[in-house]
This record gives C-alpha cells, sequence and structure tokens, in this order.
C-alpha cells in the first residue's frame, strides 16, 4: 500500500516512515495539514496515518478536505493522538476518520491495524471490481431488452391492433411481457385474432412467444384457415424453442359479414362471448394442450363454430388478470372482471373500466404476472363486398367472344384437393397483376367461395342444409375432413382470364367440379331468403359479381367481376 504519514515531529515521522518501509509499504510523509491535503491529492495514497495536533492546519481539517477530495473512494485515515486529546478525537471520528492510535506508539499495535486496513481494502477493491462488472452487465441487459422491445414491436404490428373492432390492454409484470396480442385480416376481411401467453416473465417469456408472429401474420394476409396457420405455428415453436417451452393459446376468426365465430383453445382462461349488457352468452374452456408440446403428428386443430347475434362481443384473457392477488392469496376472478365490463356494457371505454377495478382491487400491489385483455366487437360492419353493379352498365354480350388479356387455369385432383391450400395459392398470382390489387379481397372472396362450393358441395357432396343447425357446422366440417381424407376421384378446374369488354377490362372466373350438380335454379330462388344460412354465399357472390352463370347440370359457374378500378370510370 502506499502510505501518508503526517506529523509535526521529526523524529516520530522519521520512526514511523521507516517503520512503513519495513512491512513493505510505499511511504509518503508531510509535516502538517495543508501539506497532507496537497500530499493526497498529489499521490493519492491508499491510508492516512496523522498528527492530531499540527500547525498550519490541524489533523481534523485536512482529514475533512482529504475526505472530500477523495469523494467516493474509500481512504481510512487513523489519527495518531496523545492523551487527553479524546473531546477532540470523538469529534474527529465523527466528521470521518476510521481509527485512531495513541501515543506513545506501540508498533506491534500499528502493524496490526495496517494489516487489518489492508484486508478491508484489498475487499473494497474487489467490491469496485464487482460493482463495475455489475453496471456492464446492467447496462448490456438494458440494451438487451431494448433490442428486444424494438424486436417486438416490430414482429407484433401494433398498428394493425388498431382495428376499430378491437380494445385491448397489456401490462407486463416487468419490462417484457410475455403475453402477444395479434391481429391480422384475412383478405377476405375476415379478423383472426391471437392471444397468447409464454411461460415465465420478462425476456424469456417474451422470446417464447416470437415465433407465432411470422405465420400467424402472413398465413392470415394470403387467406390461410385457422387449423393450417395453427399446424405451422405449432411446428414453428417446436423447431426454434428449446425443449420444455410451450405457447398457450387462444385464436379467434370473427366473419362479421357471415355472423360466424371460429374458435381455439390451447391452454388459455375461457374465452367468453358477451352480449349488450355483458352477460355470458357462450363460453369455450380450453380443449386442447398448448402450442409446442405436441407432435405435428399429435397435434389437433379442430374449431369450434358458434354464429353470434349484432352487438356480441368475445372477451379473452390471460391468467394473469384472474390469477391476480392479495396478500391473503384471494384472487382477481372472472367474477369481478365481468361486473367491471358490465358497468359500462354499452359503452367506449370498457377496458379502462377493467383497470380501474384491477387497481382498486390490487390496492397499490403489484400483480405477479403479466395481464393481458382483448375485447371483440363481434358484429361490426364489413366493407369487404363491393356495390352491386349490373351487367348491362358494362355493355357485355357474353354470348360473344371476348378478347383475352391473359389465362391463368388450374386443374386439382383428389391429391391436391386433400394437400394443397388452393385459394391462397391462386391469391399469390393474383397479388401480381397489377389491374386487381386494389380488389384483392373481393377476388378472394369470390373464389372461397366459388372454389369451397365446387368441393364441398359438388365433389364431397355434402349437404349444404346442415349449416341451418346450431351444432351443424361442426358435423358439417367432420364429415368434409372424413370424405376428404378418403377422397379417390373427383376434381376442380379454377380459371381466371382477364378479357377485354366494350367499357374496360373485366375479371372472367370459370370454376367446374365433377360433381352431379345441382339445381341451380331453385337454388338461386332459395337465396333470396335471408333467414337460412346456407344459399348466403350465393348472395354475396350476387352483390361481388356483374353476372353469374350456372352452365350444364349446375356443375360450372361462369362469374364476371369488375375491378374496382374499372367500375370507378365505367
Amino acid at each position: 500500500m502506499k502510505i501518508l504519514i503526517v506529523d509535526d515531529a521529526e523524529i516520530m515521522l522519521l520512526l514511523i516512515q521507516k517503520f512503513v518501509s519495513s512491512l513493505g509499504h510505499q511511504a509518503v510523509t508531510a509535516s502538517n495539514g495543508q501539506m497532507a491535503v496537497e500530499a493526497y491529492r498529489a499521490e493519492r495514497p491508499d491510508l492516512v496515518l496523522m498528527d492530531m495536533m499540527m500547525p498550519v492546519m490541524d489533523g481534523p481539517e485536512a482529514a475533512m478536505r482529504i475526505k472530500a477530495i477523495a469523494g467516493d473512494r474509500w481512504v481510512p485515515i487513523v489519527f495518531v493522538t496523545g492523551i487527553g486529546e479524546e473531546n477532540r478525537l470523538a469529534e474527529a471520528i465523527e466528521q470521518g476518520a476510521d481509527d485512531y492510535l495513541l501515543k506513545p506508539i506501540n508498533f506491534r499495535i500499528l502493524e496490526a491495524k495496517i494489516k487489518a486496513i489492508q484486508r478491508n481494502s484489498d475487499l473494497q477493491q474487489k467490491v469496485r471490481e464487482q460493482s463495475a462488472v455489475l453496471a456492464e452487465y446492467y447496462e448490456r441487459a438494458e440494451e438487451e431488452k431494448r433490442v428486444a422491445r424494438h424486436l417486438m414491436e416490430q414482429m407484433v404490428n401494433a398498428d394493425r391492433l388498431a382495428d376499430p373492432q378491437l380494445e385491448y390492454w397489456i401490462d407486463p409484470a416487468e419490462s417484457l411481457s410475455g403475453d402477444l396480442i395479434a391481429s391480422a385480416r384475412t383478405p377476405g376481411q375476415v379478423l383472426y385474432v391471437m392471444l397468447a401467453d409464454g411461460i415465465g416473465h420478462g425476456l424469456t417469456a417474451a422470446l417464447n412467444v416470437l415465433p407465432l408472429t411470422q405465420p400467424f401474420y402472413t398465413m392470415t394476409e394470403k387467406g390461410f384457415t385457422l387449423p393450417e396457420i395453427l399446424v405451422e405455428m405449432n411446428r414453428k415453436v417446436r423447431q426454434v424453442l428449446p425443449i420444455g417451452r410451450f405457447v398457450s393459446t387462444a385464436i379467434v376468426a370473427i366473419d362479421s359479414v357471415g355472423g360466424t365465430l371460429e374458435i381455439w383453445n390451447g391452454g388459455m382462461p375461457e374465452i367468453l362471448l358477451l352480449n349488450r349488457a355483458g352477460d355470458k352468452v357462450a363460453g369455450w374452456k380450453s380443449t386442447h394442450l398448448p402450442i409446442g408440446i405436441l407432435s405435428p403428428e399429435k397435434f389437433t386443430v379442430t374449431c369450434e363454430h358458434y354464429e353470434f347475434a349484432p352487438g356480441d362481443r368475445l372477451f379473452l384473457c390471460s391468467d394473469g388478470l384472474l390469477e391476480s392477488h392479495l396478500a391473503d392469496g384471494e384472487q382477481f376472478g372472472i367474477e369481478r372482471a365481468l361486473a367491471a365490463l358490465q358497468s359500462r356494457a354499452d359503452a367506449p371505454g370498457r377496458i379502462e373500466g377493467l383497470k380501474h377495478a384491477l387497481t382498486d382491487f390490487m390496492q397499490g400491489a403489484s400483480h405477479h404476472d403479466d395481464v393481458s385483455v382483448v375485447l371483440v366487437d363481434c358484429s361490426a360492419t364489413s366493407d369487404a363486398a363491393s356495390e352491386f353493379v349490373p351487367s348491362e352498365r358494362l355493355g357485355i354480350d357474353y354470348d360473344s367472344h371476348l378478347h383475352v388479356c391473359w389465362r391463368f387455369q388450374l386443374v386439382l385432383g383428389p391429391d391436391e384437393l386433400r394437400n394443397c391450400s388452393v385459394v391462397p395459392f391462386v391469391m399469390e398470382f393474383v397479388k401480381q397483376v397489377e389491374a386487381l390489387r386494389s380488389c384483392q379481397s373481393e377476388v378472394f372472396l369470390i373464389l372461397s367461395e366459388l372454389f369451397n362450393n365446387a368441393l364441398d358441395h359438388g365433389v364431397l357432396e355434402i349437404a349444404s342444409a346442415l349449416k341451418d343447425v346450431r351444432v351443424g357446422m361442426d358435423e358439417y366440417l367432420r364429415q368434409r375432413f372424413e370424405r376428404l381424407e378418403n377422397l379417390a376421384g373427383g376434381e376442380v378446374e379454377i380459371g381466371l382470364e382477364l378479357v377485354e369488354a366494350p367499357t374496360g377490362r373485366v375479371l372472367r372466373i370459370k370454376v367446374r367440379d365433377s360433381g352431379r350438380g345441382f339445381d341451380y335454379t331453385s337454388r338461386l330462388v332459395a337465396a333470396d331468403d335471408d333467414s337460412q344460412t346456407h344459399g348466403r354465399g350465393i348472395r354475396l357472390l350476387r352483390n361481388l359479381a356483374t353476372s353469374i352463370q350456372y352452365l350444364g347440370n349446375g356443375n360450372e359457374v361462369v362469374l364476371y367481376y369488375l375491378p374496382k378500378s374499372a367500375s370507378t370510370t365505367a
């Protein structure tokens, strides 16, 4: 150590200097307090041995100045004092001195004190080094959190959560949330909403849910179904996350035009359907394991279906809301959540009321888990269906030959019908056509309706009337899956042509199936009955198309669609 020795008695200064040097330490000397302050500023010693009574500046004054110069650095100061100076010594220790030694000096005790101070000094050095390491670690961790937060914001795409049908709230237990809320619309304007809850809290939990975002957004925008998206998300989680990591997930599809819900719940609290008054109409508890647990062969994607009424709202939440508890273990629970929503049942700011209710319940305490809430207005109107444009306005004689600008044709056999996502595949081509870019939603709706009719009712021969029954949709889908799996023959042909009409370019869509056809004349009449569930597809096509023609026995349909850009100039 470097030791500063301060004494106005030259013989004492010399004795202590020799002794300190004999112990292997470096000695620096000063003969009064002023010189001691200057020596400390120049040499920065590790220990100061200083006399109390000295000319120019006494020991206590010099000690205060040295401590001020040292700042946060620990500099032990030991006073060497004579008998009778106890009162001054007590004041000096109160003002910052660390120890004292009585004259005449006992050099054995002085050696022991130096060794004790050296041990403390070594410990202080280790503490400083560890503090520096911790500070560096903290800065690095904060930077990682900042990058992770930015990455999550980019991947979650918060702009899409501004959908007018949505209200949502996320309150993380730590700086990053392990809960994820995402929403997107299909080309047909069906709203998909996902609520996911990763294991744990903070950065680790946040990273767990990120693999879900890419398949959810990408596949939704291309028009894939919920089961197809779920299969890909399960595959992605198992591929990316370590073994033992999984994500509880609830995902719903809200078709505001068709008035239907499609729901899958894997490990999340019960999804509730509430009416205008906030009362529970229906609920869907978890019937599946969380995403990432099961292998692709065992993973099930069977969804539940429901027809909602005007004014109904879907309520989704993570267990962090329901399990928020006080010190005595009492939980917030679903009853308090519903009561808070009912207090503002048909007014804006419903989730704000829920926030206030949780805050009041917690009484200033923090919740132990991430809290997330989603409220979806199911029956909000959609602008997916365009205005009906009579074919006469186009001046088209459909029996005449029209010039074809381009043609796209696809013929699908049993294997392709069973394994291919046909409409999203065709839409990838449609997206590249400049004349159709502004009307992808309408083209998607038309293709989906025509293809599904050709496959389900033409090739698979499933009765459309099943959709009239409240529980019929599940039976309809069960038959669809079973018959498609066992399909040995049959085909569907899809053709798209952009043709030149007298007033502009028109999209001609032809869909033909190998089925037995149907009595389309009576079906067109039945489609005018709004009370029936089946026939809605024909009504939708009438609103979107300029002309629909059923040919032969009804197993071939030709539809003309006027793109928006053309209809606005017609």
